[in-house]
């Protein structure tokens, strides 16, 4: 057997999520060929300590996969740096990578697909990473679509898989961002993939903070790449319960349904489509209200960029 991509979980406090996370990857027959990773940062509050602790004595516990390492830092580092450093750590052993927060839950079929879209698509440099999770809207996917994967533009963390060469490739510095954001067309052509992506760009540097999914998305933007989705969910964000990081409480996402027994098959020069690209950016527009802003206003930026918005977009009306 081919060697398998290691997976990677990233955890800080929630015991019971990464339970529910380790539990859902043990119901994939690859998982005891798979090495596991689990990235335990450190406490940034005396009060999360003992927490902490119950975490890393627990991943000394795991079994149900062919090698189980804790990778536990000494001093908080930030879900940035602490996720980041981890994957460095990895790709210093391997190749690519697969990986999870610990609030994700994956389906049976989820290392199957992962590691077959890995292999399969290794050579073809318009695909920057792989996904496995889709939006939870109905009619995402026109009925005469004849693929059970497709690409698009926007980099999604809920299940991803990456090459080691991909992510080196990504400019942290976010190089041109003067340029850019001094392009109201390149803004325009950038929100088209997502309309909360500029919104929270502003902010990651109005607030010197890091978001890593939009600096990917930014960084795919810039060069062309695409992520690769499955037209059914084989990976579920049960983050939505308000513990989430940077997560409103929202049922549909809390409650969407995993894909079970479901493996997509691979196509070569897998083609973009705009209909898809399309159904999917008007699918997060159409739940700004229930998702979107929710993250906004808990940031305490909902009223600011809702004003920034304005100018960018609605001017153009007038």
């Amino acid at each position: 057997m081919k060697s398998l991509a290691p997976v990677l979980v990233m955890v800080y406090d929630r015991l019971d999520s990464l339970q529910n996370a380790i539990e859902s990857l043990k119901t994939n027959e690859l998982a005891k060929y798979t090495d596991l990773y689990v990235v335990s940062d450190a406490a940034y509050k005396d009060e999360h300590e003992e927490i902490i602790l119950k975490i890393r004595e627990y991943i000394k516990t795991i079994k149900g996969f062919q090698k189980v390492k804790g990778i536990c830092w000494e001093k908080n580092k930030g879900s940035f740096d602490s996720g980041k450093d981890a994957i460095e750590y990895i790709f210093s052993r391997y190749d690519r990578i697969i990986s999870i927060e610990d609030d994700i839950l994956v389906s049976n079929k989820f290392l199957e697909y992962m590691n077959n879209a890995l292999e399969y698509y290794k050579d073809d440099k318009r695909i920057f990473s792989i996904t496995s999770h889709i939006h939870h809207k109905k009619n995402l996917i026109p009925r005469n679509y004849p693929y059970e994967i497709f690409p698009i533009k926007m980099f999604n963390p809920w299940g991803t898989a990456i090459w080691k060469d991909r992510y080196e490739s990504i400019d942290w510095s976010l190089g041109g961002i003067e340029e850019f954001l001094k392009n109201k067309q390149k803004i325009a052509e950038f929100n088209k993939i997502s309309p909360h992506l500029f919104p929270l760009l502003q902010h990651m540097l109005m607030h010197n903070k890091k978001y890593t999914d939009v600096m990917i998305c930014y960084d795919m933007f810039k060069n062309g790449k695409y992520t690769l989705y499955p037209i059914k969910p084989l990976s579920v964000n049960r983050g939505h319960d308000g513990r989430g990081e940077h997560c409103g409480k929202d049922k549909n996402w809390q409650n969407q349904k995993l894909e079970f027994d479901f493996s997509p098959k691979m196509v070569e020069n897998i083609p973009y489509s705009p209909i898809i690209a399309k159904n999917i950016s008007r699918a997060f527009f159409s739940y700004r209200s229930d998702l979107i802003n929710p993250i906004l206003k808990k940031l305490k930026i909902y009223t600011l960029l809702k004003t920034i918005y304005k100018f960018l977009f609605e001017s153009k009306k007038g």
